[in-house]
């Protein structure tokens, strides 16, 4: 057995020999522990790691197969997200204790803190002792075993798997319920107990959901199939927008949901022009030659950054919001335009992974389909904390999308109306964020960037967050993002404006001295060159697109998005309509989409006399209204209103 001294040697240090031991399938001792966070992280060999003393937070997290023995106590974050193996704990735990854990064994002999087993999907969560306040809180599946007493709100939110309870159950969480304990579940339970040499005498009780609030009461209806431009309706006030809003809230008695992003008239990237006469722009065919736009993204923390032909990104969209063909189509696009896709929150399918050369992969709070072998294959990891079209808040498919398939990945019950907690498990302020990125980082070998999907709410701190915090890049999503599903009213009333907060980002950074120290990837209804352009040269380091690549790839906005009744195959996890959508066909198109945008902004950065697209600024831009004046200072001139046209080749 090889033996680890962590007085010696870092913790980075160790997981390397740990990972290293693991592969030649020798055991290791830890010795001088002195509760050290992400002990073991990233471990996929089924070896066994003794820790001779305690742990701090994640011991044993982002793991597979291996067994972890721990000989004191360890903090909070215990066997985060461990798909297979074990970890037998001989003292206490802290807070969120088997966290997002997908098949694991966890065993506590002591007491374990708050929230225990939030967002588990598989696996059995066992103490001994007793459970602080929300154990299995928004729990999918799996079991949680506790012989002591509960605690408060027991199976808040849990929507799958079982909580048992052999003490007092303090009180019950939101549509939690006690059921009668069938014989075989308490034999299921003895052996468990028998295996880990735990003695018991007595019974529980049973913890499940109610199965009141799986689902809407009411479905989500068909929204009017008025096309996406005039959805927001005419100018007249009873409009019939209006109308067939109060309509259905009157029959389904809730807010409404649907697809899309903002349709109100929004300050954007419109309001600005260029000062340059542009209406002769592109007439060169030489231009593609003349301007670099090749752009590298994620490098400044020495990880291997993102090589991207422009600076261009896909935006996050799931697999479950979307089809696996659309995810399919959008990979083959980036790979044949050399830019990066984005999973969105739905995990990484193997065909997504084997057409794109550059693949991000999006961690969301409720660590849907999340797993250290994707990690570890991915070319970029992004913690989601929220997205444009619902900031604050988290994800949201409605129960015709979730079928076998997409439960199967994301490790949650079929046919429910998912929605997602609304923040990380393991973040509660900008601190633990912090020990979140580095424990990415340990189980990656610090070579894949970390970056953050920030929605724009108070982006003026959360960009300071983001600097201290040490991410490698932020991708700002601004009030005109879209989304599969999101309340209405979220939709178009809450954060700001994309320019405004591409404006404020800057702000911020300049206010604590770090202009230019960190970039800033902006999206939210980018939808052309001449929008990247703008971007640009208004402080954004590249762009996202999201909604003009899939109506590139096909979507007629039929704005079925949320019922998962799209007529084209994209919005949708029904077989037959999916069946009509033409992978090939419309990856070209994406791929075509792409290929006009680099048109323009080369264009764009050739007619103004630059080498390279990030010679565009500020002086180059003048504002149209004096709202878009007002926000971004720009000076404003609204006789450049006609000189702005570029067309794409």
């Amino acid at each position: 057995m090889a033996q680890i001294d962590l007085g010696a040697i870092s913790v980075t240090e160790a997981n390397k020999l740990i990972r290293q031991y693991g592969e030649a399938g020798e055991d290791v001792d830890i010795l001088n522990p002195d509760a050290r966070h992400h002990i073991g992280v990233g471990l996929t060999h089924p070896i066994t790691a003794r820790v001779h003393g305690s742990a701090g937070y994640f011991c044993a997290g982002l793991t597979d197969g291996p067994k972890f023995v721990i000989e004191n106590n360890v903090g909070w974050g215990l066997a985060d997200n461990m798909l297979s193996g074990s970890v037998v704990v001989h003292g206490n735990a802290g807070a969120i204790a088997g966290v997002a854990i997908r098949g694991a064994e966890v065993v506590v002999h002591g007491n374990m803190g708050s929230r225990a087993g939030q967002v588990m999907k598989e696996g059995t969560l066992c103490c001994r002792g007793n459970a602080n306040f929300m154990a299995g809180y928004m729990m999918y599946g799996g079991r949680i075993i506790i012989l002591g007493d509960s605690g408060d709100k027991v199976g808040e939110d849990v929507t799958g798997g079982s909580i048992y309870v052999a003490g007092k159950i303090q009180s019950l969480g939101s549509d939690a319920k006690v059921f009668d304990l069938p014989s075989d579940e308490l034999d299921s339970i003895m052996e468990f107990l028998d295996r880990y040499e735990i003695p018991f005498k007595g019974t529980f009780q049973k913890i499940q959901n109610s199965g009141k609030g799986l689902r809407y009461s009411k479905i989500e209806p068909r929204v009017r199939n008025i096309p996406f431009y005039t959805f927001s309706g005419e100018s007249d006030y009873w409009n019939q927008k209006v109308q067939e809003d109060i309509h259905v809230k009157a029959q389904i008695g809730r807010y409404r949901i649907r697809g899309y992003g903002a349709a109100r008239p929004l300050p954007h990237l419109g309001d600005i022009a260029f000062r340059k006469d542009l209406t002769s722009a592109g007439s060169d065919s030489g231009v593609l030659d003349r301007v670099n736009l090749a752009t590298e993204v994620g490098g400044k923390n020495g990880a291997d950054p993102l090589k991207l032909s422009m600076p261009l990104l896909i935006a996050p969209m799931s697999y479950g919001a979307l089809s696996k063909s659309t995810k399919v189509a959008l990979a083959t696009a980036s790979r044949l335009s050399g830019i990066a896709e984005n999973t969105g929150e739905g995990g990484m399918s193997d065909e997504q992974r084997e057409e794109a050369d550059q693949l991000v992969y999006q961690c969301l709070s409720g660590r849907l389909g999340w797993n250290i072998h994707d990690m570890q294959r991915a070319n970029g990891l992004e913690i989601y904390i929220s997205q444009g079209a619902k900031p604050g808040l988290g994800g949201q498919l409605m129960a015709k999308k979730v079928t076998k398939e997409i439960a199967r990945i994301r490790g949650i019950p079929e046919g429910i109306d998912l929605r997602s907690p609304s923040r990380h498990p393991d973040v509660l302020g900008a601190d633990d964020l912090v020990i979140k990125v580095e424990e990415f980082r340990e189980a990656t070998g610090y070579t894949i960037p970390v970056s953050v999907k920030l929605g724009a709410g108070r982006v003026r701190d959360d960009i300071k967050i983001a600097m201290k915090d040490g991410f490698d890049y932020v991708q700002l999503d601004g009030l005109q993002g879209s989304t599969g599903a999101a309340g209405n009213e979220v939709l178009e009333y809450v954060g700001i404006p994309t320019i405004s907060a591409i404006q404020e980002a800057l702000d911020a950074l300049a206010e604590i001295d770090c202009s230019g120290q960190l970039q800033i990837i902006l999206m939210g209804g980018v939808k052309d060159g001449v929008d990247a352009a703008k971007a640009i040269a208004l402080g954004a380091d590249a762009v996202a697109v999201g909604t003009g690549a899939i109506i590139a790839g096909g979507c007629i906005a039929c704005m079925q998005c949320h019922v998962g009744t799209c007529v084209v195959g994209i919005a949708t996890q029904d077989p037959e309509h999916e069946k009509r959508y033409n992978t090939a066909v419309e990856a070209r198109n994406m791929h075509r989409y792409f290929e006009s945008i680099r048109w323009q902004m080369a264009a764009i950065a050739d007619a103004h006399g630059y080498t390279d697209i990030q010679q565009l600024g500020r002086g180059d831009l003048v504002a149209l209204t004096p709202e878009v004046a007002e926000i971004t200072g720009l000076p404003y001139e609204p006789g450049y209103r006609n000189t702005q046209p570029v067309a794409a080749e």
